[in-house]
């Protein structure tokens, strides 16, 4: 039996459909995974370098955080640190800046490196067995979040070059029982040790 080219190409073209469809509903269903811009942002509590705790819903209600994800060798994440230097310096008490590095090919001897040679003035953490990266989904470095006062993700990365004009809107509550509704962040559930929690 022949196969004219007529077939092949239908055939072609219905093996093209079905391969595409799969790929685009399998994108979409890792970045429904991935915390994004309107949600509640998943709590985690994380030790700091310097020693103390950082937790998540601590500010819920306080300030809003500015997370950043990040690791040593990262190109892009060097070209950060002069606006999160400056974010530190002059608007600590409008938002709470907290980079965490990923643990990828990266060490705690490492970023303490890193930190003394950037000067960095801002909180960092290290990510140990990278379970707040994965919570939230972060494939890449540098990926970044703007929560606001009420633990609303506003930017999941695109965050604003100036971050002072928006500061307003980032620090302007709504009604809890809005946001209560979605997650209790107060609750604790499987939280872990060695440094990392998710919660």
């Amino acid at each position: 039996m022949s196969i004219n080219g007529e077939h092949v190409n239908k055939f072609t073209q219905l093996i093209s459909a079905i391969l595409l469809s799969a790929t685009i509903n399998n994108t979409a269903f890792a970045e429904d995974d991935e915390p994004g811009e309107g949600e509640i942002a998943p709590n985690f509590e994380i030790t700091q370098m310097d020693g103390s705790n950082f937790r998540l819903s601590d500010y819920r209600g306080k300030q809003p955080v500015y997370l950043v994800f990040w690791n040593t060798w990262c190109t892009y994440c060097m070209k950060k640190i002069p606006k999160l230097k400056e974010a530190q310096a002059n608007l600590s008490e409008q938002i709470k800046i907290i980079a965490v590095n990923t643990g990828l090919k990266d060490s705690v001897e490492k970023s303490i490196a890193f930190q003394k040679r950037f000067e960095i003035n801002y909180p960092l953490a290290f990510d140990h067995g990278k379970k707040v990266t994965d919570l939230y989904g972060v494939w890449g470095t540098p990926t970044e979040f703007i929560i606001d006062i009420n633990g609303i993700i506003q930017h999941r990365d695109g965050v604003p070059e100036k971050l002072r004009p928006y500061l307003a809107e980032w620090n302007t509550a709504i009604s809890s029982s809005l946001t209560t509704a979605t997650v209790d962040t107060n609750t604790d559930i499987n939280c872990e040790e060695n440094g990392a929690k998710t919660c």
